[in-house]
């Protein structure tokens, strides 16, 4: 036989399965096609929470039940649902607006998407974080521009909207603040020193917005403190950060990345209890108000010899022995890697945070200064004598 005589034969049959299959896609919906309503849940039990609720109930004993859903509303208008698996007896309904009584409607939901008649209970949110965070939210002018602060003990995503009223009276947002952390406190800059009528209000993830608050404030006058003015100041106990012939001057000399424009040390000390420490003169007395260190990557950004848990310290007058007595704390810094990976590992936020540089605020109650400690607790390896630093730079008023 020649089998080219099957071809046609072949052809069409092919032609008639593709066409069945296509026909058997514009047709796909549930698997199963029961149009019997199930039972509806039952026995429900609310524990309100803050901004949120949790649902408790009795399933119903239908056979192909697939999920609970709630449909409810965060504010008029709004609706929301959440839904859960047949697998467990209770739901999160979340995103309310405020503490007012709500009616929920729950339903049992088969595999054929057929709805059960509505279940419903009336919850009663906690205040949620939003609301409390405006209660708490504080603002005030600091170098350069303004601070925020508030708190947030359950580490909710906030936006905190900042307005600025221009010279026509008009409102225009001028930045935001987003933050999860339990005690925000952030800094707004690159202000003149002219008094600014500002407004301030709170949006949580659902869009829900928090009352406003106005404020008049004038930003302090902030530079950058000239490096041409630092030089090393050497004091009994200090730590040589001269490794591999680096040389302390790497710090300032504006240059924030590569293994020329460090500094580097690798002592063996064997009481380092409280830490290690270098010390530098400004050339300058200041109010200081921030300052940003820049960390060598090694060969990463948060790892090996970069500096993980230090301090800054300030004083007029230090103690030709070296000792601490006069040395203020200027600041507590705890480095965070920003994407979590695992240590030995980076991502492309690493390496934008590692560029940008740790920046630090120093409390405008602190003390003028001229002389500057670096004190480090330790590195990310674990090793307290061990350090690496590409560049400092610090921010505030000479005077």
């Amino acid at each position: 036989m020649k089998p080219g005589i099957y071809k046609p034969l072949l052809w069409v049959l092919g032609l008639a399965a593709g066409i069945g299959a296509c026909k058997k896609m514009d047709d796909i919906g549930p698997l199963e096609n029961n149009s019997t309503p199930p039972a509806p849940v039952s026995n429900g039990k609310v524990e309100n929470l803050k901004g949120e609720a949790r649902i408790t109930y009795t399933l119903p004993g239908d056979e192909d039940l697939l999920y609970v859903k709630a449909v409810y509303e965060i504010r008029p208008g709004v609706k929301r649902e959440a839904k859960a698996s047949f697998y467990t007896n209770n739901l999160l309904v979340d995103g309310f607006k405020d503490t007012s009584e709500t009616v929920v409607s729950l339903y049992a939901v088969n595999r054929s998407e057929v709805a059960s008649d509505p279940y419903k209970v009336t919850v009663k949110p906690l205040m949620p974080a939003y609301l409390s965070s405006f209660d708490s939210l504080k603002v005030a002018a600091t170098f350069g521009g303004i601070n925020i602060q508030t708190v947030n003990p359950d580490a909710k995503p906030l936006s905190i909207i900042v307005l600025l009223k221009d010279q026509f009276g008009q409102w225009a947002q001028y930045g935001a603040v987003y933050s999860s952390l339990k005690a925000i406190n952030q800094s707004l800059r690159g202000m003149d020193t002219t008094k600014k009528s500002f407004a301030f209000y709170i949006r949580d993830q659902f869009q829900n917005q928090s009352d406003t608050l106005f404020a008049e404030l004038a930003p302090l006058f902030e530079t950058l403190i000239p490096k041409s003015g630092f030089s090393e100041y050497l004091l009994p106990g200090d730590l040589p950060v001269n490794a591999y012939g680096r040389q302390m001057r790497h710090l300032w000399d504006g240059v924030y990345s590569g293994w020329g424009s460090a500094i580097c040390s690798y002592e063996t000390i064997t009481d380092t209890t409280n830490g290690v420490w270098f010390t530098f003169d400004m050339g300058v007395t200041a109010q200081l108000s921030r300052f940003t260190w820049w960390h060598y990557p090694d060969p990463r950004y948060f790892e090996n010899a970069s500096m993980k848990v230090y301090e800054l310290w300030g004083t007029n007058n230090p103690s030709p022995g070296g000792g601490w007595a006069g040395w203020t704390k200027l600041a507590e810094c705890r480095e965070t890697k920003p994407s979590g990976l695992p240590y030995g590992t980076e991502n492309s936020d690493d390496v934008a945070a590692g560029k940008a540089g740790s920046g630090w605020e120093i409390p405008i109650t602190a003390p003028p200064v001229r002389y500057i400690r670096v004190r480090h607790r330790y590195n990310w390896s674990g090793l307290r004598q061990t350090l690496t630093g590409c560049e400092i730079s610090i921010y505030g008023k000479p005077l």
